[in-house]
């Protein structure tokens, strides 16, 4: 691991150990909507492939969320996560410790130990050295397992937003400078991108976080790589992503704004799976199976 790797790491559970007591307070338009779909497709699409009482891994499990779905549908739930003040939350929330501090390129699980995986929150986007990421969810995943992740996408409207936004001195609240959203657009198509993400504690307060994007083809080859394939494919905050994200991530983001919102998610809830709209959320979500 290199010094830069360990430092983002560190520097990422430090962020959210501070973070921990009001990771579950954010409102505003954006959060909701989307782990309102994460959840939505995890008890849809992807709990029915598992039988009673399956064994499932939940990698960032932050403040179990997902971790307590996946317990009171009676499955076998252990959740991951790098930092200490998430999973105290969690482990308080489940009533029990379900949930244990660890880094998800360092599983501390035998090979083939899971019927299921499932990483959400962008925890993928999170780190730096990804490629031991995909390495490990597949070594501890079973033959026949089956993997929930969903990742920051590469092509959302967000990308022009931004820089829209750093062509007329950061009017749109994205934080980024003119030359580093040029790098975007000249990257390779099929390839991701690394970006700044503002975690806002507060008006006064903001942590940036240092974030990578992926493409379906991305996550497509890793899986590939690793005896994996790709069954369905789904995209969050596409279509509502016509409205720049700092908006929807604000608290209190305004009638305007939440009234475009409500005419633009009704389309989107009937389009989330359907090509292009499934490769263009901010978020893309696929489920994948080993072979």
């Amino acid at each position: 691991m290199s010094a830069d790797t360990e430092y983002l790491k560190k520097y990422n559970a430090e962020t959210y150990n501070e973070a921990s007591e009001i990771y579950d307070s954010y409102k505003g338009l954006f959060f909701p909507y989307l782990f309102g779909r994460i959840r939505e497709i995890i008890e849809n699409r992807f709990t029915p492939m598992l039988k009673p009482g399956a064994r499932v891994l939940d990698i960032g499990c932050g403040t179990g969320q997902q971790t307590m779905y996946f317990k009171e549908k009676g499955f076998d739930v252990v959740g991951v996560d790098i930092s200490k003040g998430l999973v105290k939350v969690a482990n308080k929330k489940l009533q029990d410790n379900k949930c244990i501090v660890s880094d998800a390129c360092k599983l501390p699980f035998r090979d083939s130990s899971f019927d299921a995986i499932s990483s959400a929150g962008s925890t993928l986007n999170h780190i730096p050295d990804y490629h031991c990421f995909f390495e490990e969810i597949c070594r501890v995943l079973k033959p026949g397992g089956v993997v929930f992740l969903e990742s920051d996408n590469k092509w959302r409207m967000d990308m022009f937003w931004c820089l829209a936004s750093s062509m007329t001195g950061d009017s749109l609240d994205y934080h980024e400078k003119l030359e580093n959203v040029l790098g975007y657009f000249k990257r390779p198509i099929s390839q991701g991108y690394p970006y700044v993400f503002p975690l806002s504690f507060s008006e006064e307060k903001i942590r940036m976080l240092h974030l990578r994007t992926f493409t379906y083809r991305e996550l497509e080859k890793e899986f590939f790589r690793r005896g994996c394939s790709i069954n369905s494919v789904y995209g969050i905050h596409s279509v509502t992503n016509l409205i720049p994200s700092p908006l929807m991530l604000k608290d209190n983001p305004g009638k305007l704004c939440s009234g475009i919102f409500n005419m633009l998610s009704p389309v989107e809830d009937i389009t989330y799976g359907t090509w292009p709209v499934n490769r263009l959320g901010m978020s893309i979500v696929v489920i994948a199976k080993k072979s």
